[in-house]
């Protein structure tokens, strides 16, 4: 099997060199978008920082019932100062459809842009994270959790959670006190 490469991002192979079996992946060289659209380098917007992936889409019923949870918990943890953001991984049918969720349902988060579509990929075949819908699009990979989940990584896409959000139980039981859990894994300020 082949690898594939996107210089200056990611491999995915059965010779990469870190990660699970078979894929590798540093966030810090890719470019993410802000809610309004526009482009920002990764590893300058997510500096010092709790980093949590967010795998979702507008058309999942269980995650727009997550999406309040989340939207909270981000605003709690703007209040409070912790340096915590949110990287929204589409499922999205097309790019009217996430730009339509994260302008009516999500707080001031990142994404990956719709059109980088390696990267998106790249990450829900790390992760595991994926809708059921999309599973033929990943063969070989094995589903640990469907949409909505979070991933919380460290700069060099080391997972150190990995949640289920269908239902928020975790997050429902523990509130805010799980950004104390997760302050550990921020990433570093310079």
């Amino acid at each position: 099997r082949g690898k594939i490469v996107v210089p200056g991002k990611f491999s995915l192979g059965a010779d990469a060199p870190c990660g699970p079996p078979g894929v590798y992946m540093s966030l810090a060289g890719i470019t993410l978008e802000t809610k309004e659209g526009t482009k920002v380098p990764a590893a300058e917007a997510l500096r010092g920082k709790i980093v949590v992936l967010f795998f979702s889409s507008e058309w999942c019923p269980a995650c727009k019932l997550f999406v309040p949870t989340l939207h909270t918990l981000h605003e709690v943890a703007r209040e409070n100062e912790v340096p915590f953001e949110v990287v929204y991984v589409s499922s999205d049918r097309d790019a009217e459809q996430k730009a339509r969720y994260m302008a009516k349902s999500h707080g001031d988060w990142l994404s990956v842009p719709f059109e980088d579509t390696a990267t998106r990929d790249a990450l829900k075949a790390k992760y595991g994270c994926f809708a059921g819908a999309e599973a033929a699009g990943f063969p070989g990979v094995a589903r640990r959790a469907g949409i909505p989940s979070l991933v919380v990584v460290g700069e060099g896409g080391e997972e150190h959670v990995h949640m289920d959000c269908d239902p928020a139980t975790e997050i429902d039981r523990k509130g805010d006190a799980i950004l104390g859990e997760w302050a550990q894994f921020a990433w570093q300020a310079a």
